[in-house]
């Protein structure tokens, strides 16, 4: 089988438009569908401030999906806190004071829908 995206596949559950699956190819092996977790998603070091805001983290043990619920409404979009702010071992939850930078709510969609298309 030719890799391909979860979306793509007829017996695979549809993944919405949040899930970090989305950015992964979909390989067969026998039986059995799996992810090349190998690649990821990639920011630019350098993209203009009007595309984020700043959240400074308030306590210990905060996990990141309780950060993307905050800011998103979702706890769908760790990963893209996580990649926006290049945090190699999700895991790890961040530290009372660390200031992370957040893509604004308002154009994650279309930033989204960017990288899919990539």
């Amino acid at each position: 089988m030719d890799p391909q995206k979860q979306n793509n596949i007829p017996e695979l559950k549809p993944l919405d438009l949040y899930n970090f699956e989305n950015f992964f190819n979909v390989y067969k092996d026998r039986d059995n569908y799996f992810y090349n977790l190998l690649n990821t998603v990639n920011f630019p070091d350098v993209l203009a401030d009007s595309y984020f805001q700043t959240y400074t983290v308030p306590y210990d043990n905060i996990t990141w999906t309780d950060i993307s619920n905050k800011q998103y409404a979702t706890p769908q979009l760790w990963w893209l806190i996580c990649s926006v702010n290049k945090i190699n071992n999700p895991i790890e939850f961040p530290k009372a004071g660390t200031v992370l930078k957040i893509l604004d709510p308002r154009i994650v969609t279309e930033v989204l829908q960017s990288i899919k298309q990539q």
